[in-house]
Parts: structure tokens; C-alpha cells; sequence
């Protein structure tokens, strides 16, 4: 599609884990080249005009080239951040049109909507409109599991594309090419267990090396391998940026200790958390948090006993975090009031 330069919209369907986002990607990167991995997090403040005018904040992940957006993420403030970028989009084309016939570079940006299958029907006809009128300034990259909840006029405008599970080789492959990138030995039967266990969950398996290597490396045969574990911190992380409350810590507790007795690296824990916090908080506060994650990355004791550190740096990342509710109260007004 792209080498005969009539790259439609894109609907990528399939099983969660089986590689839709790396595909998105992958395709990004053949339209603009290299600049498309050139990704940051930020948080976006959009105005909106209904009843009454508010700002709502909403995470964005984007390059030059493109703009991502998790629906699951911000199911009713979604469809604001969409047409406010539609619009922006229109009019850095206006200002500086026919950019591709120099370039050779697509002059169009991309929106990708993950989790698109809980899409409402009416974002949906709006979509439909701007698909309509505006497919030379936006295409847009739908990701989801199912595509039946999407309305029969909006499939008919996208190239629809099945992404199937990996089979049990095809994840091995994976996990030996990462292993050889990095320089380490991972054993053919290991790379089977984990393959076998992931149960054609490619991302599961990826995280799973990546937990048994910080766990015990050289592997042994009879070492366990933590599924799922990167799920809880993702939960716990969101959960801790909606409503950054004492009460999270005991939650917490609770969660870090069941990671823990899994034989799930606490380093890898935290930096999870941190992952999750930097697309979540305002540019201000990332020079802080990459400076306590140093902090208590050198301080992380091995085994259960990380616990109590772990407590510490999220009791940390929160009180900081509250202090931004009152430094900037305008771009926070559907953030909770802090404690």
C-alpha cells in the first residue's frame, strides 16, 4: 500500500498480545521513516464548549508524524481530543501545504485510536465526517480485538486487517532474536517454556523473559516464569494518577507483595510504575520523578523485604503529585481534590 503511495485508513484486528500496536508502528515507520519512532508522552489540555466550558486533560503518545490515543483510557473525553487535533491538523496543512512534494515524506498525520472496539456510535459518525472531509490532512490507524461493535459505514472506509496470534515457534523466534540483541543466552527449552506458557500472547511472553533473566540469569530449567505481572502495576499506576489517595498505599501493599512472592524483580516493578507516571503528569514533574527513581533504584533491596521500599517511593511520587494539583489548579479541573 505504501510503496504505491495509497496508504488508506487502517483497521488492524486480532487477539490482544498478538502485535497490532507493533504493527501500527511498523507501518508509521514505513510511511515517514525513522522521525515516526521519535515518540514522547505528554499530557494534552483540550477546551471544550458544552453546557458549560472546561478543560479536560488527556495523556497523549506522539510524534511529528502521528498522534496515539487509548480509548480505554478516556472513553468520553476522547472524542475532544480527536477534534481538536483533526483541527490543528487542517490547519498546519493550510500554512504549510504540499510538504511531501519536497520531502518525499506523506504531508498527512496519522491519529491511532487503540482500543477501538469501544468506540461510541456517536464518535463513530463524527470519524465518519472527518474521514469524509478531511482524509488529505488525517488518516486514522483503528486497534482492536473485535472489530463488530464498529458501524458497517465506518469498516467500508479502512483497509481491514486480521493480525492472527503467534504460533509457538514464531514466539520463540522472537524471544531468541531479543535474547541476541541484548547479548544474552537464552537455552532453545526455556524459550519454549515461556512460549508455551504465554499461550500465543507474544507481549506476554516478552515481559515474562524479561522478568526470569532480572530474577535469575543464567536461566535454570526449573526456575518459574511470572505471567501477567506488568497487568497489577498498570492497574495500580492508573489507579494512583486518578486519585492519588493514602489509602492506594495498602492496595499496593498488597499487590507488590503477591508480585514479589511470584518471583517478579522489584527493579522491574519500579520501573514499571515510572513508565506508567511519566505519561500520566505534567513536563514539571518528570525531571523529578527520573531523579527519585535513581534514587530508589540503588536502594531496592532484593526479595520480599523491597516491599517496604516500593511503598516508600509511591508515598513519595504522591505527595509530589498532589503538590501539582495547587500549582496548577486551571489544567487540573477533573483531577480529585488533593488530601
Amino acid at each position: 500500500m505504501i510503496t504505491h503511495g495509497n496508504c488508506p485508513h487502517v483497521l488492524l484486528k486480532g487477539p490482544s498480545g498478538s502485535g497490532k500496536k507493533a504493527l501500527a508502528l511498523a507501518l508509521l515507520r514505513e510511511i515517514y521513516g525513522d522521525p515516526a519512532w521519535n515518540i514522547s508522552h505528554d499530557l494534552r489540555s483540550f477546551h471544550v464548549q458544552e453546557k458549560r466550558p472546561m478543560r479536560v486533560i488527556i495523556p497523549l503518545t506522539s510524534s511529528p508524524h502521528h498522534i496515539e490515543l487509548n480509548l480505554k483510557s478516556e472513553p468520553k473525553n476522547a472524542k475532544y481530543a480527536v477534534m481538536a487535533l483533526v483541527k490543528e491538523m487542517i490547519n498546519n496543512r493550510a500554512i504549510a501545504p504540499e510538504v511531501s512534494a519536497t520531502s518525499f515524506t506523506a504531508d498527512y498525520k496519522v491519529i491511532v485510536l487503540h482500543e477501538a472496539d469501544i468506540i461510541e456510535e456517536n464518535f463513530q459518525h463524527l470519524i465518519k465526517w472527518i474521514m469524509d472531509c478531511h482524509s488529505d490532512a488525517c488518516k486514522f490507524i483503528f486497534c482492536c480485538e473485535d472489530d463488530v461493535d464498529i458501524l458497517d459505514s465506518i469498516k467500508s472506509r479502512f483497509k481491514v486487517i486480521s493480525v492472527g496470534s503467534p504460533v509457538t515457534h514464531e514466539i520463540m523466534e522472537v524471544l531468541i532474536q531479543i535474547a541476541r540483541k541484548e547479548n544474552f543466552d537464552l537455552p532453545m527449552s526455556f524459550a519454549a517454556k515461556i512460549a508455551t506458557k504465554s499461550k500465543q500472547n507474544l507481549r506476554k511472553a516478552i515481559m515474562a523473559l524479561e522478568a526470569c533473566k532480572a530474577h535469575n540469569y543464567p536461566f535454570a530449567d526449573e526456575q518459574p516464569i511470572p505471567l501477567n505481572w506488568e497487568e497489577p502495576v498498570v492497574e495500580l499506576a492508573s489507579e494512583i494518577l486518578a486519585n492519588p489517595s493514602p489509602q492506594k498505599l495498602h492496595i499496593a501493599r498488597v499487590k507488590f507483595q503477591k508480585l514479589l512472592v511470584d518471583f517478579v524483580h522489584p527493579k522491574l516493578i519500579l520501573q514499571m510504575l515510572v513508565e506508567q507516571f511519566l505519561k500520566g503528569v505534567e513536563l514539571s514533574l518528570k525531571r523529578e520523578l527520573y531523579y527519585w527513581h535513581a534514587y530508589y533504584d540503588k536502594r531496592l533491596p532484593v526479595g520480599t523485604t523491597a516491599v517496604l521500599k516500593l511503598e516508600e517511593f509511591l508515598a513519595k511520587f504522591m505527595s509530589i503529585y498532589r503538590k501539582s494539583f495547587r500549582v496548577e489548579p486551571l489544567l487540573r479541573i477533573n483531577a480529585p481534590n488533593p488530601l
